[in-house]
């Protein structure tokens, strides 16, 4: 049996489990995304009751053997992030992305801090779809399939920004002749290899890009969070 003390995290996910408890998955610094019981945690009488929600920051400790923890201790480490329409949206996709994508026990120091930074920049209710895409580019890089933006795989040239590449997820950027499902103008391509800017022209190809990218990844997995915001931005004329 392993005992962990203090982490700072993030609840992804939680489901209620028997008469009072949750099943949590927590993303921590040190030990990424794990699984972990909090018994009790839904009792009216328990110092736990409502912590355990996303976008809480909290500090959590356990014991483990094998596969789940156990929740020892769970604290707030600051006010919960105030996220409302579509930036809520962006919340819960970004947690469904890593409960989807990234393995448990995988540390992951970068991506960890660039979901921190991520939450944050949606509570400031900034400019959300280039946070969504600085956070989809530092989940892709954690992951190591993130394709070069600044070269071609074809001949490693510099990416030009008057020139049509067609994107293969698994090798990069090839050079090609005219438009399709799956070209994209250089401006684009470059404006990724810079962060994707706020405010940027190239955003919706940007936007497209990113989505095959994720796409390739889940392999046909469904993500339930964009299910949500097709319905809702249906339902608004959006």
């Amino acid at each position: 049996m392993t005992a962990v003390e203090g982490q700072f995290g993030w609840v992804l996910h939680r489901r209620p489990w028997r008469e009072s408890s949750l099943l949590i998955e927590f993303f921590s610094l040190e030990h990424g995304r794990l699984g972990l019981v909090a018994k009790g945690a839904r009792s009216a009488r328990s110092s736990w009751r409502g912590l355990a929600e996303p976008f809480c920051p909290l500090t959590a400790s356990w014991v483990r053997r094998g596969e789940m923890g156990t929740v020892t201790g769970l604290d707030p480490a600051g006010s919960r992030l105030s996220l409302v329409g579509r930036a809520l949206w962006c919340g819960l996709y970004a947690n469904e992305l890593l409960l989807k994508l990234v393995e448990r026990d995988d540390p992951a120091h970068g991506l960890f801090q660039a979901y921190g930074e991520f939450l944050v920049d949606l509570a400031d209710k900034g400019a959300l779809a280039p946070a969504v895409r600085r956070f989809e580019l530092a989940l892709l890089g954690s992951l190591g399939v993130a394709p070069d933006f600044e070269h071609d795989a074809q001949e490693g040239q510099q990416i030009r920004p008057d020139q049509l590449y067609h994107l293969d997820p698994d090798s990069g950027f090839i050079p090609a002749g005219q438009p399709g499902p799956t070209i994209y103008p250089g401006d684009a391509v470059l404006a990724m290899a810079g962060g994707a800017p706020d405010g940027h022209e190239m955003g919706p190809e940007c936007r497209r890009m990113m989505r095959q990218l994720i796409d390739h990844q889940l392999a046909g997995r469904r993500l339930e969070s964009r299910r949500l915001f097709e319905n809702l931005t249906h339902g608004t004329g959006a």
